[in-house]
């Protein structure tokens, strides 16, 4: 009899998000067995949008680079109503690393990410399907049928499913339900080759139309003729009305009939009042499509996860979903197309769960249940908030009633007319300043003036070492962590005005041995000021750990304003101020920010870092 192969976890589904969730946990040294029913990565563009958020997280695990090789970045958009032009936005205008909407086919990204696990000896299974699952006690059995027809056993600590609206890790455990409805209005997507004047101007900008109905045009990569370009028109056919329809119907609509290229030229003649000197050439993938808006009722059930995925490509009866922006062919949640979040949502799940199954696996959570109950917790609210945004844009832009109409000119008008509008449309878009809702692995008691517990912390200017040997090290924020992106980063802050001092040798000293007790973790310790060479003593193990955050209060991208700390010592005159100290998560979120000035503080501190990590 063949042995049973075991595995950390079993990644079920190998589309994007399921691919970036195995790299992760191979990153992170874990064994992995992902499969999928396709027989490889997708040859159609599917999902192309990627935003500044994603592109910060792939940079983080070392491969935003592949990415940007083969990508078209969007510089801005264009909001026309009526044919008439009446705001534009540039996304240079964002606080972010990224700041643009990098536009890659799904085939594309599953290319890289395939390319990049091959890169760590792992392989995909492909035509390889799960047929079902049991849970038990310490593992999760898994019984799959290989490429041949044969049968095998196979078991894991984990399952996530990552296997698309018609999951089949949902369907098999009958707790899950996918809650919510349909809509009954058709959607059309073409993506077409275009020649004439307009073409340089519409190249690298997003542009949408309003009238009646409505029309976006979003740039694709192009490959070929340098005075043509590739983009994707995306059109609505009748109003929003929802239906509550318990049958999943996303994603590709056969029964409509196909979407001709003679229906695709005349609806983009119609919708944009022919007010563009561009000629449609060619079409590379012409269908229309449906829109749900459904959610699961929660994220786990015991050692089994569900994140955004895909369907496979034959399961034509279940209608594989495709949208303009994003494959939302979520396991866990699928929504409108409006405002492109869905495979960036997707791809944030994974971010979230994999660094937690880690610290799980390798028992360095201190509560393994709190940890990975905080995965459902934290995505839930996340996703409903981008479902009910692009639900809320959908009915705003696709629907021609009188009443819809005027809103929609009052919005539009207001939100491009008036700059803190436009910004706060931009960075919802760019999904720049997202927040984690409450939280089990998240602190409670906030400190005034200091970057909360649940922000994102975003990039600083570059700080230099505090060791010199043969040269100046300059890092920023990102790039330090960049080092060890699976690990927590326990930041100890001791900036101060010229006059005043920095706390005992000792205090630091202890915040040191304390995180040197914590699985997974790594300190670093903030100072600014001048360079003292005679600062360490020979015997120090820590010195890689210092780092000087120069012009800390005249640089507002500074690590130190970035946490709040100059606001903070407004309120602090004493000869030595306190500390700040911060957890960042691996995914950069701040779990836990607090101040110290002595050891007692310091084991205060503690509390909520050793209930956490162990």
């Amino acid at each position: 009899m063949t042995e049973t192969q075991s595995y950390d976890v079993i990644v079920c589904g190998a589309g994007p998000v399921g691919l970036f969730m195995a790299f992760q946990l191979v990153q992170l040294g874990h064994s992995v067995y992902i499969l999928d029913k396709k027989s490889g990565p997708t040859d159609q563009s599917r999902a192309f949008l990627l935003t500044p958020r994603t592109m910060e997280i792939l940079q983080h695990h070392g491969i935003a680079y592949r990415i940007l090789q083969q990508s078209l970045s969007t510089r801005g958009g264009y909001m026309c109503l009526n044919g008439q032009t009446i705001g534009t936005a540039f996304f240079q205008e964002v606080d972010t690393v990224f700041p643009q909407l990098t536009m890659l086919g799904q085939s594309s990204v599953e290319t890289i990410f395939v390319e990049e696990l091959a890169k760590l000896n792992q392989s995909v299974a492909w035509n390889t399907s799960m047929e079902k699952y049991e849970q038990q006690p310490d593992q999760v059995v898994v019984h799959i049928t290989l490429p041949d027809g044969t049968t095998q056993v196979i078991n894991a600590k984990y399952l996530v499913g990552a296997d698309g609206s018609h999951s089949r890790v949902r369907k098999l455990d009958p707790t899950w339900t996918y809650e919510g409805n349909r809509i009954r209005s058709k959607f059309a997507l073409a993506d077409l080759e275009f020649e004439g004047p307009d073409v340089k101007t519409y190249r690298d900008f997003q542009c949408v139309f309003y009238a009646a109905q409505g029309c976006i045009l979003l740039p694709l990569p192009h490959h070929g003729d340098p005075d043509h370009a590739t983009i994707r028109m995306v059109v609505n056919f009748g109003n929003y009305e929802v239906d509550n329809d318990d049958q999943v119907t996303y994603g590709v609509d056969n029964q409509t009939g196909e979407l001709t290229l003679e229906e695709a030229k005349r609806v983009f003649i119609e919708r944009t009042g022919g007010h563009l000197k561009m000629n449609v050439v060619k079409a590379t993938w012409l269908s229309y499509f449906g829109v749900n808006e459904r959610i699961a009722n929660g994220f786990r059930r015991g050692r089994a996860f569900l994140m955004g995925g895909k369907v496979p490509p034959d399961q034509k009866s279940e209608k594989f979903c495709i949208a303009y922006v994003s494959s939302f062919l979520d396991a866990c949640h699928c929504h409108s197309p409006a405002g492109g979040q869905g495979m960036n949502i997707g791809l944030q799940d994974a971010n979230n769960l994999a660094w937690k199954l880690s610290l799980a696996l390798k028992g360095q959570a201190a509560d393994v249940e709190k940890l990975l109950d905080s995965y459902s917790e934290e995505r839930v609210p996340m996703v409903k908030e981008v479902m009910e945004t692009a639900g809320a844009i959908t009915r705003v832009g696709f629907n021609d009633n009188i009443f819809a109409s005027a809103l929609r000119y009052i919005v539009i008008s207001a939100a491009f007319k008036i700059p803190q509008a436009r910004n706060m449309f931009v960075n919802r878009l760019m999904q720049i300043n997202f927040r984690l809702p409450e939280s089990p692995v998240i602190s409670k008691k906030p400190v005034p003036a200091l970057i909360a517990p649940g922000e994102f912390i975003k990039e600083t200017a570059p700080m230099i070492q505090r060791l010199v040997s043969q040269q100046v090290t300059r890092r920023t924020l990102y790039e330090i962590l960049e080092q060890q992106p699976g690990s927590h980063t326990a930041l100890w802050v001791m900036t101060r005005r010229s006059e005043q001092d920095e706390p005992a040798a000792e205090l630091t000293q202890a915040f040191l041995q304390r995180v040197d007790k914590l699985g997974g973790c790594r300190p670093l310790v903030i100072q600014n000021g001048s360079h003292y060479t005679s600062f360490f003593s020979s015997t120090d193990n820590h010195q890689d750990a210092y780092w000087l955050d120069t012009h800390t209060f005249t640089n507002t991208t500074s690590l130190s304003h970035r946490l709040g700390v100059p606001a903070l010592l407004e309120k602090h005159t004493q000869h030595v101020p306190p500390v700040v100290l911060v957890l960042l998560r691996p995914d950069r979120y701040v779990a836990y920010t607090g101040t110290v000035a002595n050891d007692e503080q310091l084991k205060d501190a503690f509390t909520f870092i050793d209930a956490y990590l162990q």
